[in-house]
């Protein structure tokens, strides 16, 4: 068996990786460790200039922020991988970038996970109208079975 854990360090995802071992300890199952960091242009919108021109964060690199959002990736998965030796787990890790909702998706289609192990923040439905959710968006749009975790 193979868990997908999607993990983001909120309290919703620390839940979900515990869940994830709750399942995978008995069953001595694969647990891949997922973050995924948005890239640096959803942060910074983008703005004209007084020629007309619209600059993005593309043409305003910063290599130094880009490594320090990388490296909180990483420290995350380092973090839940201790945690899951902890219970004797092994696990593998993935850090990718891009959008969320679609990489989640998009991982777990070449993972092909039995369980695609998912936190959520709790909100209600007029803040997912406003806000979106990564995790109902998911539980939509994702090949593999989905456990939303509170």
């Amino acid at each position: 068996m193979k868990f997908l854990v999607s993990i983001d360090g909120s309290q919703a995802s620390e839940h979900a990786l515990s869940k994830a071992l709750s399942f995978a300890v008995p069953l001595k199952a694969e647990i891949v460790l997922l973050t995924v960091v948005e890239p640096l242009s959803s942060y910074v919108p983008e703005v004209m200039m007084p020629t007309g021109d619209w600059v993005g964060w593309r043409g305003l690199p910063d290599v130094e922020l880009e490594r320090k959002v990388l490296n909180a990736g990483q420290a995350l998965l380092q973090n839940a991988q201790n945690t899951c030796q902890a219970s004797h787990m092994e696990s593998t890790t993935r850090l990718e970038i891009g959008l969320p909702r679609d990489v989640i998706c998009k991982v777990a289609a070449s993972e092909q996970p039995d369980l695609l192990i998912i936190g959520s923040r709790g909100l209600g439905s007029v803040e997912r109208l406003m806000l979106g959710s990564v995790s109902d968006y998911v539980a939509h749009h994702c090949v593999s079975p989905v456990l939303i975790v509170r």
